[in-house]
């Protein structure tokens, strides 16, 4: 399957190997290894993670396909290589986490190590109810509607930080066209409604941000 078909809690924190002529020319390899491999990569092996909005998928290793079998050149510990989900849209993946999750484990920890981790904010990862209003490259954000008695409604993009019960907290990530009394970068809430037999999100107004 192709990165744009697969979802992204599928690919979350698992090992991945992406391959495809455009995966190979998104990353100089004098950038990934001390001594580029003298055989000619088709791919590479990643772990895939969302690198603070981005969902990321972080180079192991250089992969050469024979076969059903893959052959692996393990990238630098010093130098450390990042996908961003777009870049790599069209390329094939094949989860590999079985295979290599020992092998690779002290590079994924390292990886870890490094993710500024907020429990909360992941708790917001596992909702399905906000699977459909997903941004694909920014998971945590999800387009939120913004309802006023005088103006028109408003699709803006919230990124998730928590959830309390079925209410959650968001980030406004757009400044609204209309006057909201809400802001870009202002601290919101919002939740799941039904209108028309259809779920959509909308902004739950507190006293502090009352929509006119």
């Amino acid at each position: 399957m192709k990165v744009e078909e697969i979802f992204f809690r599928e690919m979350y924190h698992q090992i991945c190997l992406l391959t495809g002529a455009n995966v190979i020319s998104a990353v100089n390899l004098r950038d990934v290894f001390d001594f580029p491999p003298d055989e000619k990569l088709d791919g590479f092996l990643t772990y895939a993670y969302i690198d603070g909005a981005t969902f990321t998928f972080e180079i192991l290793a250089g992969a050469r396909l024979n076969g059903e079998r893959v052959k692996i050149f393990p990238a630098s510990y010093k130098k450390f290589v990042k996908l961003k989900r777009s870049q790599v849209d069209d390329a094939a993946l094949k989860i590999l986490t079985a295979e290599y999750s020992v092998a690779f484990r002290d590079r994924i920890q390292m990886i870890v190590d490094r993710i500024d981790f907020d429990a909360a904010k992941v708790e917001t990862r596992f909702i399905k109810n906000l699977d459909d209003f997903r941004h694909p490259n920014y998971p945590d954000d999800v387009a939120v509607y913004f309802f006023s008695a005088n103006h028109k409604p408003e699709l803006l993009w919230v990124r998730c930080v928590a959830v309390d019960e079925n209410i959650l907290t968001g980030e406004l990530l757009n400044e609204p066209r209309s006057d909201l009394n809400v802001h870009e970068g202002d601290k919101i809430k919002f939740g799941v409604a039904q209108i028309n037999g259809q779920n959509i999100l909308i902004h739950l107004p507190t006293e502090d941000n009352a929509l006119a």
